[in-house]
């Protein structure tokens, strides 16, 4: 005997199917881990180093970069200076940057970072085509902001030079994130 499908057999698989999908679009994705030394020389991995806070991670890819990068720095440490549950890590990334020449690119950036950032700024050595990939990566010279919720999910992203609208949106972003559970 041959089975014949009907719209109505059909339809409790169909809703499944979307039940399922709508939840996976929901779900916030988990970050992959990002690790490297931080200035002031511990070993951070990402997001767990910034777990149960809020967190915004400011990636940077090319010297031009540390314009867009520094700015937003500033501005984020600003915005939410005081807070216990947010933290601000910036991490430029230097795969690209020959061997030979990282060591000074890194004395370069400590000689030009404030020491109260050292365990919050870590240059990254590897991984580029994979955070290039988190970020949608388009613009070269862009900071690219990457939120996570205290779960180490991200929660929100943003890239480009500072504005005012992109500082509100990224504002908001957070703001819903510290009213949300704890």
């Amino acid at each position: 005997m041959r089975k014949t499908w009907t719209h109505s057999s059909l339809l409790p698989g169909f809703l499944t199917l979307a039940l399922i999908s709508t939840a996976a679009a929901q779900g916030a994705a988990r970050m992959t881990n990002v690790e490297g030394d931080s200035l002031s020389g511990h070993h951070v991995i990402l997001p767990n180093d910034a777990s149960g806070k809020i967190a915004v991670l400011i990636f940077g890819f090319t010297k031009a970069s540390k314009v867009a990068t520094t700015d937003w720095g500033k501005r984020i440490s600003n915005n939410f200076k005081g807070q216990s549950d947010f933290v601000l890590y910036q991490l430029p990334v230097l795969e690209e940057v020959p061997r030979l020449f990282r060591g000074m690119a890194i004395s370069g950036m400590r000689k030009g970072v404030p020491e109260e950032m050292y365990d919050h700024f870590v240059p990254i050595l590897n991984g580029e085509a994979e955070l290039k990939k988190l970020v949608s990566y388009k613009e070269p010279d862009d900071a690219y902001m990457v939120v996570l919720n205290r779960a180490g999910e991200i929660a929100g992203q943003i890239h480009g030079p500072f504005t005012d609208a992109a500082n509100s949106q990224l504002r908001a972003q957070i703001a819903s994130l510290s009213m949300g559970p704890k």
